[in-house]
């Protein structure tokens, strides 16, 4: 099937399409373009129906607007493939032929960081996996032990006396006597203080057995707050996402608002085996 503009002037824009569609749905390629044919006219209300007829190859069909003609040419279908059809052969194997971009490089290993002595609570994979989520800032940061029970002994004073002079990160890993896992990042050392403090990059964690990462939600910004007698991570409707008491051996997990979390434990209530701080520097 050919299109072609035998009127006066410049082809009308948009009449290919018309009749293309037309001619479609009229000349069923199965019987060679030999087929059943609707000639179209055009009113007011735009192109109607106007007769019909049984068409054979090599007739031409005048349609609207007045030049373009629609010849249905003898062709073999079986064996000879439509112009439509060779063009788009010859688009796949050029496609084909044309060299792809080249595959991205595989992204780079993340820095591994480096313990000054070894963790009681974190073996090799906990400590990689932890790593992929902490800020961007603290890659490639040593990892120095400030503070741990079975070196310092259970109190939180002791831990507040061994963060003193640390300004850096902290990250505080802890094994309840249940066997399981979890801890929080803060921003900033850990320190008595009066109110909250920390910023939107402290979350909190469990390995439950696989990693879960608990990060601020930003409806408040209950992030840390130590006193002598406990210290509280995340808060919300009188619940904290992670307390620990002044003598580092009870502790409790609650779903809070600041981080959206899960009970941390497997108990809301718990008691401390080990418990790390690392600092991050």
């Amino acid at each position: 099937m050919t299109l072609s503009w035998q009127g006066p002037g410049k082809e009308p824009a948009g009449s290919r399409g018309r009749v293309l569609s037309v001619c479609r749905r009229h000349f069923p390629a199965a019987s060679g373009w030999a087929g059943h044919c609707r000639s179209l006219g055009r009113g007011d209300e735009g192109p109607r129906i106007s007769g019909s007829g049984d068409v054979d190859t090599g007739v031409s069909l005048s349609l609207d607007p007045p030049g373009l003609f629609v010849s249905s040419q003898p062709s073999q279908v079986e064996d000879a493939p439509s112009a439509e059809k060779g063009e788009e052969e010859e688009e796949e194997e050029e496609e084909e032929a044309a060299p792809g971009p080249a595959p991205a490089p595989a992204p780079e290993d993340p820095v591994e960081p480096q313990l000054a002595e070894a963790s009681q609570v974190l073996g090799a994979s906990e400590i990689r996996q932890l790593s992929l989520h902490l800020p961007p800032r603290v890659t490639g940061y040593s990892w120095r032990l400030a503070f741990c029970t079975s070196r310092d002994g259970f109190s939180l004073r002791s831990l507040y006396r061994q963060m003193e002079g640390h300004s850096g990160p902290v990250l505080l890993v802890l094994r309840d006597q249940d066997g399981q896992m979890f801890g929080a990042f803060s921003s900033s050392a850990i320190r008595l203080s009066k109110g909250f403090y920390g910023t939107g990059e402290t979350f909190l964690f469990s390995f439950s057995p696989q990693l879960k990462v608990f990060k601020w939600t930003g409806s408040n910004s209950f992030f840390v707050k130590g006193d002598l007698d406990s210290l509280m991570m995340g808060s919300g409707s009188g619940h904290f996402g992670l307390w620990l008491d002044g003598d580092l051996y009870h502790g409790g997990s609650h779903p809070c608002a600041t981080f959206n979390n899960e009970v941390l434990a497997r108990q809301e209530q718990f008691c401390i085996e080990e418990l790390e701080a690392w600092v991050l520097s």
